[in-house]
């Protein structure tokens, strides 16, 4: 029995993993995260602003948006984005045909 003939698996027990299908790396998830995370604290400091600076009906709705906005932003933010694809089929090499030796 050589070791190569060892090796080999069948191609029902094999799951084959794209690299299409891998995870983004963790420093790329956590600069994502990050960015996010500053977006909505920009916001937020808009809405503060705006509360300052606009009449008392509007006033209000700025002061709830910029209350609620980093609960909305923490949850934004620790939320995993998740990169789903279609399964791909495991590729197998075309056979060729072998020379023989013996003859």
């Amino acid at each position: 029995m050589s070791l190569r003939g060892s090796r080999r698996r069948t191609s029902e027990d094999e799951h084959v993993v794209s690299v299409t299908d891998a995870q983004p790396g963790h420093s790329e998830e956590l600069e994502s995260r990050i960015v996010r995370y500053a977006w909505m604290m920009s916001i937020r400091i808009v809405c503060f602003i705006l509360a300052v600076l606009t009449p008392s009906p509007w006033r209000w709705m700025f002061v709830v948006g910029a209350v609620f906005l980093p609960y909305v932003a923490v949850v934004m933010a620790n939320a995993r984005q998740s990169n789903r694809h279609q399964t791909l089929e495991p590729f197998t090499p075309v056979s060729h045909p072998e020379i023989d030796t013996k003859s």
